[in-house]
Formats: C-alpha cells, structure tokens, sequence
C-alpha cells in the first residue's frame, strides 16, 4: 500500500465536522452527530482508526460507508485500518496469524474484534486451530465491498487552510511524502511533542490527548493555534474514561469551534458541593510502573517517582517490567450541586468520574441518572 494524498476544495458557508479515532463505536459517532444536528449540508472529516477496542466493528464501517453515499464525507486510513487490511489481504501465514493472535489475546480487554465480527458472521470459529489459509479467502469475498472501502482511503487530505493525517506528517511539502510507507504517518506517537509548527492546521488523531497531560487526565481536544496542530484523540475503547471528540468549525476559514464528546459510561448528577484541589498528580501510560509498598485490600500504597501514591487496588496490573498503573490522578474535581458526571467506579471513601472531559475523584453523595 501506497501513501494517497487527497485535495479537496472546502465550499465557503458550510460546517465542518471532525472526528477521529471511533475504535468500533458506531453507536458513539451516530449520538455525536445527532448532538452537532449533522446534515448532509455538512462536511464531515474522519480522521482514520475505525476498527479493534469496541464492540461495533463491521457496524462502523458500513455506518461510514453509509454516511459516505448520503452525504460529504471524507474518510482517512489510520494505523489500525491499515495494519488489519495488510493482515487480511496477505498470504503469508505469518501475517496473517498476527491477526488471529491478536483477536484471540484481546478477547482479555475488549468486547469484540474485527477478524471476530467476520467469523461469526461467516459462520467460523476463531479458536487457537483456526485455518487462515482455508478462512482468508472466505473472507475476502464475503466482505469484499468493506474491504474495498478501506483500500480506498488516503493517507492524507489536503484542503485550502487544514491538512488532515492520522498520525502526523514531517512538514507541509506533502508530495515528498508519496515515497514513504504511509504506516509512518499513521503511527506517529507523541506528534504534539515534536516542536512542529505549520502554515495550515495540522489535525491528527491516533495519540489519546490525556497523555500530554502532566497534572491531571484530560480527554478534550488540543488546538495549538501558534503551532498550528489540533489533537483529537479521546482515548475511546482504549481508556476506561475515554470519549468520542468531534470538533464543529462552522465555516473552513473559521479559527473557533465547538467541542462534542460521548463517552460510553453511566451518567450521576451530585447531590454536593465540592472544591477543588490545589494539588494533584497523574501516573499515565508510558510513565507507569511502580513500587508496590503495601496492599491495604481496596487501596494500596505505590511508590512513583520518588512519591508515595493510595491508588485503588484494582488500577495495578503485572507486567513483564513489573507492576503498571492505569491512568490515575489524586486531584478532586470542582463539582457543585447538579452536575452531571461520568460514574468511571465506585469505592467505599470516594467514586472516581469524569466531568467537562477531566477525570479525578468526587467524595459527595450522587443520584444515578
């Protein structure tokens, strides 16, 4: 597969939509258009990674495919995409086993996989024995059109003010990019932190925003408006308290915006007041081992960086490394009466939420909604 590069002119007088990273939640995009009060007078831009870590695989697929027929709409390839066709469409066992193996181990953390949604709907069991070499090609031509689809989507759209990649791109001279594996642009970890700075809006997904945090997790996007970079990312299926982010400009030559998420967890509204904290911390993911001082059963005492942490017990896990942390952050929300929350768990001193897209700890009583 080759990098596509896609230009669009984008009429003046009409939205603009942005979405990125939907990771199998169909169900998501469908509420985030109806909260925007999406129309097919709008432009709509996907910014790749349709598929794995949600439960509507193939049903976010044929949802896009959909909205593509009815509407304008501009798709992109994302790592995923691209990792899953090359899998799919290769005969190699090899590569072809790195699916199976995937689908098999994530059974673990996620509802359903792509290569599991084809099976049942195929009438195959994925199972350790499974042939790729017998099933492939069953595949192939029963979800040729789907396949097809995703083949066709560009690495990158170019339009008059905005360029729009998955991951990243090294500057604006975007034809010099044709020659080089488009999974580079896709898979761009840390892009914000590059010091990259453009002429056009640069807007990527692929890196969950909360992890440029250092005070506290925060899923809302990031819009460097010096630099010329929005990040979209909400972390969806691949945080607990991750969320859908869609970005509204209501016109192409536009600098502001309006901000939509969903977020696929139970929803209270406080019953107190509560302040917030001055100080706070966060352990995230590539930041996250520790020292595990004591195990008081619901909570357990952590050492990081040098810090003596309570985390709730439920947030360590083992690695080969030795014991991670999932995302965590000490820091107390500011919540007043009638707020409405994201119930992420509940513990005997506290429940740990998400509010405003910021994720911390709320002490007080709830009603659930």
């Amino acid at each position: 597969m080759q990098t596509i590069i896609q230009r669009a002119e984008f009429p003046d007088e009409r939205r603009i939509l942005m979405v990125s990273d939907l990771h199998g939640h169909a169900s998501g995009l469908q509420e985030l258009l109806e909260k925007a009060k999406y129309t097919q007078d709008d432009i709509l831009v996907i910014v790749g990674d349709y598929i794995e870590k949600g439960p509507q695989n193939l049903q976010t697929i044929r949802y896009v495919m959909e909205l593509c027929e009815a509407g304008t709409v501009y798709p992109l390839m994302g790592n995923v995409d691209i990792w899953r066709l090359r899998s799919l469409l290769s005969d190699d066992p090899v590569i072809q086993r790195d699916i199976v193996d995937f689908s098999l181990l994530s059974r673990r953390w996620w509802p359903s996989s792509l290569l599991e949604e084809m099976c049942a709907e195929c009438g195959l069991v994925l199972d350790e024995a499974f042939d790729t070499q017998k099933a492939f090609p069953l595949i192939r031509e029963h979800f040729a059109s789907e396949i097809s689809f995703l083949k066709s989507l560009p690495s990158i759209l170019e339009t008059q003010r905005m360029i729009f990649v998955h991951g990243g791109i090294p500057h604006e001279q975007l034809d010099e990019l044709l020659s080089v594996d488009p999974h580079s642009l896709m898979k761009w970890d840390h892009f914000m932190d590059e010091g990259l700075s453009f002429s056009k809006y640069v807007t990527v997904g692929h890196w969950p925003v909360t992890l440029y945090g250092e005070q506290y997790p925060c899923y809302n996007p990031i819009a460097d408006r010096q630099r010329r970079i929005i990040s979209l990312d909400g972390g969806c299926g691949v945080k607990t308290d991750g969320q859908l982010n869609l970005i509204v400009l209501p016109d192409w030559r536009s600098d502001e915006f309006e901000h939509y998420e969903w977020t696929p967890l139970p929803v209270i509204t406080a019953l107190d007041d509560q302040p917030e904290t001055t100080a706070s911390g966060f352990i995230h993911w590539g930041d996250h081992l520790v020292t595990v001082l004591k195990n008081n059963g619901e909570t357990s005492l952590v050492l990081h960086r040098g810090r003596e942490w309570t985390v709730p017990s439920d947030f360590l896990w083992e690695t080969n490394g030795g014991t991670g942390c999932n995302d965590y952050t000490d820091r107390r929300l500011p919540v007043e009466r009638g707020d409405q929350m994201y119930l992420i768990n509940e513990y005997s001193f506290g429940c740990y939420v998400k509010k405003d897209g910021m994720t911390g700890w709320y002490m007080g009583r709830y009603q659930s909604e």
